[in-house]
């Protein structure tokens, strides 16, 4: 299974995104800011792609997907967050969004999950892509 985070723009205090299932949209995303993080020293993960497994958050408590070997980084989860306070590094899901929120977070994760845990009970293997937004026209 494809999972595509396709990141809208970098704000000063979250990165915004929409995620896509196998082209699909889902839901929205929100990320801690690149350059100015709530907490320091854990903004967005790098654009890239990693492999995804599900696992007990020990800091949640919950059932949460994870995403692998990012370069410097440990512990990145998609998770329900409302804020980029709620985030360390992570992605917090939701059905709506307004400038640094995304609502709706349980909603959109009990969804997400539904979807990623039929995957891997097939024993499909669940890859995410981490796309930045393109870089504005040059005139």
């Amino acid at each position: 299974m494809k999972i595509e985070i396709k990141r809208d723009r970098d704000d000063p205090h979250s990165v915004p995104s929409r995620f896509y299932v196998d082209d699909a949209f889902l839901c929205y995303g929100i990320e801690p800011a690149r350059t100015n993080p709530v907490h320091e020293g854990h903004p967005c993960i790098d654009a890239g792609t990693y492999k995804v497994k599900r696992s007990l958050s020990p800091h949640l408590n919950y059932i949460t997907p994870e995403v692998l070997d990012v370069p410097g980084r440990t512990a990145i989860r998609w998770h329900i967050a409302n804020y980029p306070k709620d985030i360390l590094g992570c992605l917090g899901v939701g059905t709506s969004r307004l400038t640094d929120f995304v609502g709706g977070s349980t909603i959109a994760f009990r969804g997400l999950m539904k979807i990623l845990n039929a995957a891997w009970d097939r024993g499909e293997e669940v890859i995410a892509i981490y796309t930045d937004p393109a870089p504005p026209a040059k005139e």
